[in-house]
């Protein structure tokens, strides 16, 4: 995982990087000892993604990311394949950094979450688009088969809560 968001920090401009101290990874265990974060990316169960720790008090900004929960409904063999990997943890890694950018340079439009969004979206085409753009012919058939793997997932989900 380490190797993953460096691979996505590198692709961030200096700029973007410069007050913040550090990328903490983290456990679910570790976040419900303390208390969480100002700031939360949550998935849609409310569970904690990752938080921004803005500056406070003398000490530079960090942000945090709750691995096992961002890749907790991933299966095994989708987990091993570095796209697959950099999406889900680009989406919560460049969140929190959109807080922080939020935070330092502002935002275009709304600031606080939708500023955060923002960012996140800006930063993440960003990534893929010079990453991965060999694949930009095969582009309209991912998303059809993301579209799939998505209603799989949620039929399964429904199956399991009344089941």
């Amino acid at each position: 995982m380490r190797k993953t968001v460096e691979r996505l920090l590198a692709s961030l401009p200096e700029s973007h990087c410069r007050e913040l101290a550090a990328i903490v990874l983290t456990e679910t265990e570790v976040v419900r000892k303390r208390k969480g974060g100002r700031r939360s990316r949550r998935n849609r169960r409310g569970i904690i993604l990752g938080s921004y720790h803005p500056a406070w008090n003398h000490e530079a900004a960090w942000i945090e990311l709750v691995v096992d929960e961002i890749v907790k409904d991933l299966p095994k063999a989708l987990e091993l394949l570095p796209l697959v990997r950099e999406l889900v943890v680009g989406r919560v890694l460049f969140h929190e950094v959109g807080h922080h950018l939020d935070a330092t340079l502002g935002s275009v439009g709304r600031t606080g979450e939708g500023g955060a969004e923002a960012w996140e979206a800006r930063l993440s085409r960003r990534y893929f688009r010079q990453r991965y753009r060999y694949l930009r012919p095969v582009i309209p058939a991912l998303r059809a088969m993301a579209r799939v793997a998505r209603g799989i997932a949620a039929r399964r989900q429904r199956m399991r809560s009344t089941g």
